[in-house]
């Protein structure tokens, strides 16, 4: 096995082990995370991970930089410069689910959100 697919595999079974199955490798539902809005050929990441908090991104991110697995931040896929294209495959972090209202500033009239 090609050593980079290897690291992405034991970057997968790790992330699955801590997320179950807010971890998919569904062929469908990697397409999706692969396909913007944009001209650009639609590329799969290796899997997607469905984080609930920032807790959750952090473990991510540091599962896949001890295993070298590059990430593809996603939040709807409307993105038309090619940005989701998991060219070197990956993980990909759908953010979809972290849509809190961290804190709201009356006096600025701004609010902070989740992605």
């Amino acid at each position: 096995m090609d050593g980079k697919v290897s690291q992405i595999k034991t970057t997968i079974d790790i992330l699955r082990q801590r997320f179950g199955d807010r971890l998919s490798t569904n062929q469908t539902i990697r397409d999706r995370h692969g396909t913007d809005e944009s001209y650009h050929a639609p590329s799969a990441p290796d899997a997607v991970v469905f984080p609930d908090t920032r807790e959750d991104v952090q473990d991510i991110v540091k599962i896949c930089g001890e295993h070298d697995t590059p990430i593809i931040p996603f939040g709807v896929g409307t993105s038309l410069e090619g940005h989701i294209a998991a060219l070197q495959g990956g993980i990909s972090i759908d953010l979809g689910k972290m849509n809190a209202v961290v804190q709201v500033n009356t006096e600025d009239l701004d609010v902070t959100v989740e992605a």
